[in-house]
């Protein structure tokens, strides 16, 4: 694969040690509290603000999408959605929907090669990391809901790297002071970075900085409620909360709430999230079907033409996507952020490679939102990972263009 080519407007990590030396932040203060990184870093890029966007999420759905049951039609507010697509209305004018696009490798046990172009390549989020953030606190991030187990969708320097399954480890990790007791406030970790900027920045700067830290308390009294918790305190690990199928919807929504604070927060610029694995083994609460996502495509339908089971699950799904969107949407960066939804077939009762449900949304200017997109089949989803990455500048060095996707 070709190397992919970096941004040129992106600060270095040297220039982003200058830029702390500046402040009269340790090095060792950054280390405790990568916020505060997230913080210089935007301070640094925003004078060379342009139109590209310079974030991106990768979301794999698994189990494909039967075309008739999910594809769109008509554009702006005057789309019309189907059974299985329903859950995207209130972001439907954000996104494009490409129809008719193909599937380069479908099948199960494909992730490995649904963000990459190759069994040995680097995926999508990891290439994108690099180009467009490679000063940020994180390269890269992944998370997931009930994705482990099952091969793995995040590739780097050929190893595959597992899901973060646990939303309350991917917070820790991201926000929290590494030095700090585990029983001490979030916000008490970053207390004493915070002071030490506060003094050296501009008014907006120090909003900015205040509504981050509301971000990440609001998150945190999020996490405590879902465990049970009371207090401020860091959330406890897997071995304190059962991360159950019961609770995969609370799940999706923290695992995206975490992603976007991590992107507001400029702790990294690139994040991919996977809702379940290849094998989709898990089930979602409170739908009418109570069995397992694979059997719901494959007769769980009770041998009904228009797979209500199938249609259930997957449009619920999808409403995670529409979640995370919206939120990006009431954070402000949606415009800067490009989404890309992807999956690993078409018809999954037919493990088809045509027909296959992919979507992309954000970017402002640089996409074409509001409508469908009739792509075609000599198009794949390989060329929506090169489409997407174009809108950002980025070459991943295979793929083409979707035409009528990027302004």
């Amino acid at each position: 694969m070709k190397q992919a080519k970096f941004r040129s407007n992106i600060f270095n990590r040297r220039d982003l040690l200058k830029s702390m030396a500046a402040t009269g932040i340790t090095q060792t203060l950054l280390r405790a509290s990568p916020l505060m990184a997230g913080i210089l870093h935007a301070r640094n890029v925003e004078a060379q603000a342009s139109s590209t966007p310079d974030k991106t999420v990768a979301i794999y759905i698994p189990g494909g999408g039967v075309h008739r049951l999910w594809a769109p039609s008509g554009s702006g507010e005057d789309m019309v959605m189907a059974p299985m697509s329903a859950a995207y209305d209130s972001v439907k004018t954000e996104c494009n929907f490409l129809l008719n696009m193909s599937h380069a490798n479908a099948g199960h046990g494909r992730m490995p090669v649904v963000l990459a172009n190759s069994w040995g390549g680097d995926s999508y989020d990891v290439v994108m990391g690099r180009a467009l953030g490679p000063a940020l606190p994180f390269t890269y991030v992944n998370l997931g809901v009930h994705s482990n187990g099952q091969g793995a969708l995040t590739k780097d320097n050929r190893n595959q790297i597992p899901f973060e399954d646990n939303p309350f480890t991917a917070f820790r990790l991201l926000f929290g002071n590494v030095n700090a007791n585990p029983k001490t406030s979030i916000l008490d970790a970053h207390a004493e970075a915070a002071n030490a900027i506060k003094t050296k920045l501009a008014g907006y700067e120090t909003q900015r900085l205040d509504d981050h830290l509301d971000a990440i308390s609001d998150t945190q009294r999020r996490l405590d409620d879902l465990s049970g918790g009371s207090t401020c305190s860091i959330a406890p690990d897997a071995t304190e909360f059962t991360l159950s199928h019961d609770t995969f919807t609370q799940q999706a929504h923290l695992q995206a709430d975490i992603a976007v604070a991590a992107l507001s927060c400029n702790l990294t610029s690139s994040i991919s999230i996977g809702f379940g694995n290849h094998q989709s083994e898990f089930r979602l609460p409170g739908l009418n079907y109570q069995g397992i996502y694979h059997q719901s495509i494959h007769g769980g339908s009770n041998g009904q033409a228009n797979y209500p089971y199938y249609v259930e699950m997957r449009n619920h799904l999808g409403s995670f996507t529409a979640y995370l969107i919206n939120k990006l949407r009431a954070a402000g960066i949606l415009d800067s952020t490009v989404v890309v939804e992807t999956t690993d077939m078409g018809h999954a009762d037919l493990h088809s490679n045509s027909d296959v449900p992919l979507m992309i949304a954000g970017g402002g200017s640089a996409i074409n939102r509001g409508v469908t997109t009739a792509a075609g089949s000599s198009y794949d989803h390989w060329d929506l990972l090169h489409t997407a990455a174009k809108a950002c500048n980025v070459d991943l060095g295979y793929g083409k263009e979707i035409p009528g996707v990027l302004t």
